[in-house]
């Protein structure tokens, strides 16, 4: 146990010096090369084929099994040793880096009853964002006037948002017949089941939280309702590791695109007021390209 307390202590100081360097690397090769040629390559050095970065045929997601997800020093020898292979350009070291969740703030159910025309979910009238009559303390009648467009018939039919956070608990009764499993991945497993790993606080319920604010079912007794109860989700599980890299933050957000139309990312940078961190070269070009497909990125 004290070997443990004292790796903890070195990345930690580590992380506040200077950079924190993960078991992930960029390979890119001179030419374009399949998946088993990729793979084979891979297992070769003792590498885990993770896939390509934003469906590119010379980049290419490894990582390597016997390195720890992170520590305070580049591996060099790993990367010389995929960077001797005649078909690689070059091999980086992913740094790692913090992407923190944003909070929310418990509120008191109101005393007055929701009016019959409204949802009859039994947390609608807790959402202040859609209906404010007040509740804790807020301003009557300062939403986002979501009855007039629901009146409209603006519901969401035909839209998916990705949720790009700790997972989706798609099982859930008010977000399973909302869930677009097609459009689903968990980059923290790499498999296409985005499944919360629950821990006794409930850490990783964010993302299910963000996913039902956007389309928990409307009137079906369970919760709240979402703000455009008829619109789909697509979770995308890659939060839930101990520090985040640009190609699992550019693969996220490049993911599908022709399937999802709105990315959410309800995380962020470290808000200890001292900051400042923004995203790096290949999730810059997923986000570049997501715009020039006509995808919409929000964040919180």
């Amino acid at each position: 146990m004290m070997w443990l307390q004292c790796l903890a202590a070195t990345l930690l100081v580590a992380a506040a010096a200077g950079e924190v360097f993960t078991n992930s690397f960029l390979v890119r090769f001179k030419r374009s090369v399949g998946h088993e040629e990729a793979h084979e390559l891979a297992l070769q050095h003792g590498f885990d084929n993770l896939g390509t970065v934003l469906g590119s045929e010379t980049e290419w997601h490894f990582a390597h099994r016997g390195l720890p997800q992170a520590r305070p020093r580049r591996s060099i020898a790993h990367a010389r040793l995929l960077k001797r292979h005649p078909l690689v350009h070059t091999a980086v070291q992913q740094t790692g880096f913090k992407r923190v969740k944003r909070g929310f703030r418990p509120l008191r159910l109101p005393e007055t009853a929701p009016a019959p025309a409204e949802p009859r979910d039994p947390y609608f009238p807790l959402q202040w964002y859609l209906k404010n009559t007040g509740q804790n303390g807020g301003k009557p009648k300062l939403d986002l006037n979501v009855e007039a467009a629901w009146a409209q018939g603006y519901t969401g039919v035909n839209v998916t948002t990705a949720i790009m956070d700790d997972g989706v608990d798609y099982m859930h009764p008010d977000l399973k017949y909302n869930y677009n499993a097609e459009a689903s991945y968990d980059f923290s497993s790499n498999d296409p089941f985005p499944y919360p790993r629950y821990t006794d606080d409930w850490f990783n319920s964010h993302g299910t939280r963000c996913a039902g604010e956007v389309a928990a079912a409307r009137d079906n007794g369970v919760c709240g309702v979402g703000v455009a109860y008829h619109s789909k989700v697509a979770g995308i599980r890659m939060l839930d590791q101990p520090y985040m890299t640009d190609l699992i933050e550019a693969n996220s957000m490049g993911h599908e695109p022709h399937k999802i139309h709105i990315y959410s990312a309800s995380w962020g940078p470290t808000d200890d007021g001292r900051t400042v961190d923004g995203p790096r070269n290949a999730t810059m070009r997923a986000i570049v390209r997501g715009v020039n497909e006509v995808c919409i990125f929000t964040t919180i």
